[in-house]
């Protein structure tokens, strides 16, 4: 199907899915997945269990992963004006106590309403949520912004903000985060990062296989789906990312001594290729061609020169050219969403279109809590 220069019709990122293989829980243990493995070069999928990644990836591979952990940012409060119920989803939380959200209420909510949650905590509305952008609330313990610790506490007391498909209260609530998750702040996990358990890292470390993490939290632009019939018009809320110079170093070093790098999720890959963008001319500027320069360089002078931290809107559709990711492994995507245009762009419409296929008949689970996929 052909469309215009410049366009991408959202239709292109529809599919079929019977609800049943909707996952609603995940497995007993979080290594158990089935991994649906793609060759690119190849055209090829072979249907493995995600134990054997270690055995799928070259042994000189190098992992990125997200550690982003997920805040219980989900509020059902007490508009303090009607005594209505109103919903809170807080998807980014600023240094000033504010934060955007999106928020659903019976009626519309005005700026300066408040909402009660509970033990003095609530949330003043500055910006109602709207149609195409998140709202924006200020945070308030009494009648104060809460300190640093407070609003730690804050963001720890709500609800897990699950997806919409999952229609049960997961059994182990714990495991809807990363094994290795640590700064907190995303409204989503990092599903990608979910099946990896110590014994994949064990077994990874066996064959060589090194890995890293950086930190991307999740907010509105990874979950919200395309609106609109033109998916090319569609724009990304900006995401917070940073990544500790010392392992930037060791990323870029892997990079220049020739291993892959494999992006853990497809927040990893958004991260690394707007951080990465204009790494070879970057380098060399630098004089960095080999892993021993890089490892000689001062770390303040590979931070004064990559963009190690702020914000990324990195939007990947189909036509994209990466630069520095060479394997994904991701979950399975909902329709008409970012994501599935991302692996769409990385692995090509027509292959990933013949694996959603073949996932769909061999019964895979999908979506967050579902199996794997491998794409290199």
């Amino acid at each position: 199907m052909s469309h215009a220069p410049g366009s991408y019709p959202v239709s292109l990122l529809d599919y079929e899915l019977p609800r049943e293989l909707i996952a609603q829980q995940p497995l007993a243990e979080r290594d158990a997945s089935r991994l649906l493995a793609v060759s690119r070069a190849q055209a090829t999928i072979m249907h493995r269990s995600f134990r054997e990644l270690p055995e799928l990836l070259p042994s000189e591979s190098f992992l990125v992963l997200n550690d982003s952990r997920v805040m219980r940012c989900r509020y059902i409060c007490t508009r303090k004006a009607s005594g209505g119920r109103a919903e809170v989803l807080l998807t980014r939380v600023f240094a000033d106590a504010t934060a955007e959200c999106l928020t659903e209420a019976r009626g519309h909510l005005q700026p300066g309403e408040r909402l009660a949650f509970r033990d003095g905590v609530e949330f003043e509305v500055l910006r109602p949520t709207g149609s195409e952008e998140p709202g924006l609330v200020r945070i308030l313990l009494g009648n104060a912004r809460p300190a640093d610790r407070e609003l730690r506490e804050i963001l720890t007391s709500g609800e897990l903000p699950l997806p919409p498909y999952l229609r049960e209260e997961l059994a182990d609530p714990e495991r809807y985060q990363t094994s290795f998750a640590e700064p907190l702040g995303s409204s989503a996990a990092p599903t990608a990062g979910l099946h990896f358990s110590e014994r994949t890292f064990a077994d990874l470390a066996r064959r060589g296989i090194e890995h890293t993490c950086i930190t991307l939290h999740i907010g509105s632009a990874t979950f919200l789906p395309i609106r609109g019939l033109e998916a090319a018009r569609h724009r990304l809320a900006p995401e917070p990312y940073f990544i500790f110079p010392a392992l930037f170093q060791r990323i870029l070093a892997a990079k220049l001594a020739g291993r892959p790098i494999v992006a853990v999720g497809t927040t990893v890959i958004r991260a690394l290729e707007w951080v990465f963008r204009d790494w070879r001319a970057v380098c060399r500027e630098l004089g960095l061609f080999t892993p021993e320069e890089v490892a000689a360089l001062p770390l303040r002078s590979l931070a004064g020169r990559f963009p190690l931290s702020g914000e990324t809107a990195l939007y990947i559709l189909p036509g994209y050219r990466f630069r520095f990711v060479d394997a994904l492994i991701t979950n399975f995507h909902l329709p008409r969403t970012t994501l599935l245009a991302l692996v769409y762009a990385f692995g090509g419409r027509d292959l990933i279109r013949r694996a959603y296929s073949e996932a769909v008949a061999l019964r895979y689970r999908f979506y967050s809590l579902g199996d794997s996929m491998l794409i290199q």
